[in-house]
């Protein structure tokens, strides 16, 4: 079974999280956002904009390239797992 976009978007995201020992709330503080949009993304309930992108990465201390390279990582991951 493939997964979607959103649910690796949302696991890179609460990895990287982690990795720096931030909450949700912290994270959403540092980057300008609702906590429960921080929620809704770890969920994958909901997609990232390119603004939203733009801020994680910044508060996360990466440059949303590196950010959108953990995604893909994640992408490749689960798609040969589903093979």
């Amino acid at each position: 079974m493939a997964h979607s976009p959103a649910l690796s978007f949302s696991r890179v995201l609460r990895r990287v999280r982690r990795e720096h020992d931030l909450s949700q709330e912290a994270l959403a503080a540092m980057a300008r956002l609702h906590r429960n949009h921080i929620s809704d993304l770890e969920r994958a309930r909901k997609n990232p904009s390119l603004f939203t992108l733009v801020q994680l990465a910044d508060a996360l201390g990466m440059t949303t390239a590196e950010l959108m390279s953990r995604f893909e990582e994640e992408r490749t991951r689960q798609h040969e797992g589903a093979l």
